[in-house]
């Protein structure tokens, strides 16, 4: 099982240093698993790490579905100047995580966010979910369930058809959510909840009551914990708990609402390269399997994902499938040591690098900050001037994983 929350940053919760909410029920999921201190989404943005995490791979290598390709009301939207991600798709031709699992005989469900186009081509049960309920774009209203991009439509769906249910829509995919477990306690189940929380917009049960940004996000903060240990107490009203890894994570740091420290002592928000934008909490429980109460500081990616739940399922990844993600469970169940990984960011004309403790960030062609991360958590003091040869590898490393996309030198 998988929990996604949206724009969650690494400083938000009790369990990695928030003194400003209480977050008892995800500190408690930490307590009885391992708390991961170096996750990072595989970008600074939701959909690029989504993609990454239902493929296993470099979201570069999802071709994205050409225009000619879309429907009309699409390629209308697009002449409207509205955003291109409006429309943007993982290509139908990629093998995804619930694909594989469903093959292995599990019951798939996606509660939550999709984001991985809008064209129902994208639809997630054409990527192998036997479920959906949620919504297909960015965000929507929490109340409303009203989409914030695009066409200012509703966005709320069972299955394959969109329909309003009320209510407020934390709650909502808690719902979902344990009543699928409920459902499907019988036979081996994945369940896929990604939660809007605490995307914009910033908007807690009340909207009536009048409170600060800050402490919005913070009520915003609390309902995600409330529904985790909804979840959590369903798995073990069923006697699940002990059968179960589930996963709890973020997809990207935070927009950083005014007033709340929201990404501890790590530099950069949402969008951005720095540790900020893609270093993320995650946490991993097993009663029986995983320690409980310990700490893993080992580099992590959301790619990571799909091999380990695949390999859990004894799914048949297809031999000519590269993936770039591994298998993570010898980490999370502490039986793995440390070693060298190589790891990869690439955003518009920003691009970083890392190679065991250092990182290397940039813009088109040019290096600009390199830093230690054992020794310089924050990002604070760059070393390019002094370490002009470890950047010189890490460029050239980079330069390396772009041609093996297709691109050319850097």
């Amino acid at each position: 099982m998988l929990i996604l929350a949206d724009d969650l940053g690494y400083g938000s919760l009790g369990c990695y240093g928030n003194k400003e909410v209480e977050t008892p029920n995800i500190d408690r999921l930490a307590a009885s698993g391992v708390r991961l201190t170096d996750f990072h989404g595989n970008g600074p943005l939701c959909c690029p790490t989504r993609a990454a995490l239902l493929t296993g791979r470099y979201q570069q290598r999802c071709v994205e579905v050409p225009d000619a390709d879309l429907s009309p009301v699409f390629r209308e939207q697009r002449k409207k100047n509205l955003k291109q991600r409006w429309a943007w798709g993982i290509s139908t031709a990629e093998v995804t995580l619930p694909s594989l699992l469903k093959q292995s005989g599990y019951r798939t469900t996606l509660i939550g966010k999709w984001h991985l186009g809008y064209d129902l081509r994208f639809h997630p049960m054409n990527y192998g979910f036997d479920e959906f309920r949620g919504y297909v774009g960015g965000n929507v209203d929490y109340h409303t369930h009203i989409a914030g991009y695009g066409e200012k439509q509703l966005d709320w769906w069972k299955d394959r058809v969109n329909a309003n249910e009320p209510g407020y829509s934390t709650d909502l995919l808690t719902k979902y959510a344990t009543e699928f477990i409920a459902r499907n306690k019988d036979a081996p189940f994945f369940l896929y909840l990604a939660h809007e929380a605490v995307h914009d917009p910033l908007q807690d049960r009340d909207p009536s009551a009048k409170k600060s940004p800050a402490e919005t996000y913070k009520e915003m903060i609390r309902a995600l914990d409330e529904s985790v240990g909804t979840v959590v107490a369903e798995l073990r009203k069923q006697n699940l708990e002990s059968k179960t890894l589930v996963i709890f994570c973020s997809d990207n740091g935070p927009a950083a609402p005014r007033g709340f420290a929201a990404n501890g002592s790590l530099r950069g928000k949402k969008g951005m390269l720095l540790e900020g934008g893609h270093r993320v909490p995650c946490i991993a429980s097993w009663p029986g399997k995983i320690p409980a109460g310990t700490t893993s500081d080992e580099p992590v990616m959301t790619m990571d994902l799909l091999p380990t739940f695949a390999k859990l399922a004894v799914a048949n990844i297809p031999a000519d499938r590269h993936l770039d993600g591994m298998d993570i469970l010898p980490i999370l169940l502490g039986t793995r040591s440390d070693s060298p990984r190589e790891l990869h960011w690439q955003s518009e004309d920003d691009w970083a690098v890392r190679s065991g403790s250092w990182k290397l960030t940039g813009e088109r062609n040019k290096a600009v900050t390199l830093v230690n991360l054992t020794q310089d958590i924050g990002e604070a003091e760059n070393l390019l001037p002094t370490e002009s040869g470890r950047a010189e590898a890490l460029i050239k490393a980079h330069t390396r994983w772009t041609k093996s996309l297709g691109g050319g030198d850097r």
